[in-house]
């Protein structure tokens, strides 16, 4: 986990079989479907600032565009696009929450980053969420999808 930056000391946390849940932006998020769920997720629950993955081996810059920040004394300060994580107990089952841009280089070493994170804190299902455009009717019902590796999970939720 050489580019997972800790914010927290995960040790600290008192976490029992969290869910990990991660949504990107970018193609893969219409409409911020999935992004939105996951910051509305970190914004109302109180999470913990977690950890951050260094956007740099990750991320196509020309693509995903840093933002430039004035403070109060008119002080620049540039907001690289990174992955952050988040932990957070909800009602019904504690959750890693992660979120930030998808990323465009080294997806496997991006997965180990995140694996990493997941066993670190002990992780008992891991859930990704997206969202795609469909030419959808407002007067009909969305499709939703679901995969899984898990039998039960299949079983349970047809």
């Amino acid at each position: 986990m050489e580019h997972v930056r800790w914010m927290t000391d995960p040790e600290q946390l008192s976490l029992t079989n969290p869910v990990f849940v991660a949504a990107f932006t970018g193609w893969n998020d219409a409409g911020d479907a999935a992004s939105t769920a996951v910051r509305t997720l970190i914004e109302t629950s109180g999470a913990t600032a977690l950890a951050e993955i260094d956007p740099e081996p990750f991320t196509d810059f020309a693509t995903v565009r840093p933002h430039v920040r004035l403070d109060d004394e008119r002080r620049r300060t540039i907001v690289w696009p990174t992955v952050g994580v988040w932990a957070a107990s909800l009602p019904g089952t504690d959750v890693v929450l992660v979120l930030g841009p998808e990323p465009a280089l080294r997806w496997r070493t991006f997965c180990e980053q995140l694996t990493g994170v997941a066993d670190t804190v002990g992780a008992a299902m891991g859930l990704t969420l997206g969202a795609l455009l469909a030419d959808v009717p407002h007067t009909r019902p969305t499709q939703l999808i679901g995969t899984a590796t898990d039998d039960a999970l299949i079983d349970r939720f047809e």
